[in-house]
């Protein structure tokens, strides 16, 4: 029997310039996959995001 993996997720909020829900994004929480081998280890990530704004990108635009 194959091995049960656990994914790590990393939660997109915490990364983001943006607050939520203040934001007022349309996130897509980890709750919400549904994966064939394994699991996440958090069910509360927000795994991807309509208004995911990057601070490298911000201060990219800024200085270049």
């Amino acid at each position: 029997m194959p091995k049960r993996v656990i994914y790590h997720t990393i939660n997109m909020c915490r990364f983001c310039t943006k607050e939520y829900p203040k934001c007022e994004a349309k996130p897509v929480f980890s709750r919400k996959l549904t994966l064939n081998r394994g699991r996440l280890d958090s069910e509360k990530s927000v795994v991807a995001c309509d208004l995911y704004e990057s601070p490298v990108e911000i201060l990219k635009k800024k200085f270049h």
